[in-house]
């Protein structure tokens, strides 16, 4: 090779090495700092959506569902069964009421709640917070023909 051959290529040589390095420096760089916590970030969300999954699945058991009607039934029922005894603490009543004639009224220790009035149809939510004692759940203008139960908070 002579001397201008040589040149030209010991100049090629170090400008592609040159690139080189500077896109891995950079593509390094930028994947390593912001893909690194983007990805650490990631595994952090994951892990709190994760925590709070549970926390909201152990929330999901502290929701409650009544229902009246559409005949002279109401009830109240927690993970699908009779809610006989339920843990004291903050729930979630969800309330499906399927007669325009009767109403979801809930009473007990620091609870009076009417979810539902008459002529109400329909889907209603509250939160309430339930102390130890018993509770009734009722339709007000049909409790003294029995619509209407009880649970005992623990």
């Amino acid at each position: 090779m002579n001397g201008m051959t040589k040149r030209l290529f010991i100049t090629m040589l170090v400008l592609v090495a040159a690139v080189a390095l500077a896109a891995a420096a950079c593509g390094g760089d930028d994947d390593n700092s912001a893909g690194g916590a983007t990805t650490t970030t990631e595994e952090t969300t994951t892990e709190q959506m994760t925590t709070e999954e549970t926390t909201t699945g152990g929330a999901a058991s502290m929701e409650l569902e009544g229902e009246t009607g559409p005949g002279f039934e109401i009830e109240v029922k927690q993970n699908g069964a009779d809610a006989e005894s339920v843990a004291a603490g903050t729930y979630t009543l969800k309330v499906e009421d399927k007669s325009s004639s009767h109403n979801f009224h809930l009473i007990g220790p620091g609870v009076d709640e009417e979810v539902t009035t008459v002529p109400f149809t329909g889907d209603k939510e509250v939160t309430v917070t339930l102390k130890p004692g018993t509770y009734t759940y009722q339709c007000d203008p049909h409790a003294d023909s029995g619509m209407k139960g009880t649970f005992e908070v623990t």
